[in-house]
């Protein structure tokens, strides 16, 4: 395919969402595309100038074919076009980690972020740091950058943040829900989060969106938050220019 690649002038002061659930119809974010050009919308006016859409892809349980996804998203960017042309769209899954992951990615089964070397992978809350570790280690070994999703989710993690150090060094990144950092989860997970905004452990800001009742493509109040208490290279970092490595699938910084 042809990459789209990003440059400076897309930096200004706008934000990349790398995972939301805004694709119509393919899983239990939005159901339809009039709800998907709402959350666009509200993405758009909350500052978001490019998105990763991450439909879940959950072997055995919710697996869209990967041509109704393609196709479903061309449909979606062309009407994103008329309203928000200068809004990027790409496309991704958001995979539940299997070890036969990388065998799926080469079969063509599921989109990697971007069709990037990045992975973004779900997990079961009460994974273990060993599942952790050994999925990023096998997605490693097959050549691929693996984005642990929602990192605040997972107990292991919450219980002992000194884990995730140890996943950083073995080659995971690290993504945490911008509603995670407005206050959604409660005292631990606060103490959690602001453990690892401190020791810069966050890699990517993603809303995680699901539609315009529980969960909407929310980032301006959560970069309010970052770009207040990080410093201002560190803020670019994790709510624009990571996100845009991965779109230009090159290492990170």
């Amino acid at each position: 395919m042809n990459r789209r690649q990003m440059t400076g002038e897309d930096k200004a002061l706008y934000y990349l969402d790398m995972h939301c659930h805004i694709l119509p119809g393919v899983d239990d974010g939005s159901k339809d595309i009039q709800t998907s050009m709402q959350m666009l919308e509200h993405a758009y006016n909350e500052g978001i100038r490019a998105m990763i859409l991450t439909p879940h892809y959950h072997g055995g349980y919710v697996e869209t074919d990967r041509a109704v996804i393609d196709e479903t998203f061309a449909e979606l960017e062309a009407h994103s076009k008329q309203y928000f042309p200068d809004l990027k769209l790409f496309i991704g899954n958001e995979i539940y980690y299997y070890p036969s992951v990388p065998e799926w990615i080469d079969e063509g089964r599921v989109h990697t972020l971007a069709d990037s070397n990045y992975v973004l992978l779900e997990f079961s809350i009460r994974a273990e740091k060993r599942e952790l570790m050994e999925a990023v280690q096998n997605l490693c070994n097959n050549g691929y950058y693996p984005v642990l999703a929602h990192v605040e989710r997972y107990d292991c993690l919450v219980k002992e943040p000194s884990y995730v150090e140890d996943l950083i060094d073995s080659g995971a990144y690290i993504q945490v829900n911008s509603a995670t950092i407005t206050g959604e989860g409660g005292i631990k997970i606060k103490h959690f989060w602001k453990k690892l905004l401190k020791e810069e452990w966050i890699h990517f800001i993603g809303t995680d969106a699901h539609s315009m009742r529980s969960r909407k493509p929310y980032m301006a109040e959560c970069a309010e938050y970052i770009c207040r208490k990080c410093s201002k290279e560190y803020a670019a970092q994790i709510l624009f220019a990571n996100a845009v490595n991965i779109i230009n699938n090159r290492p990170l910084d």
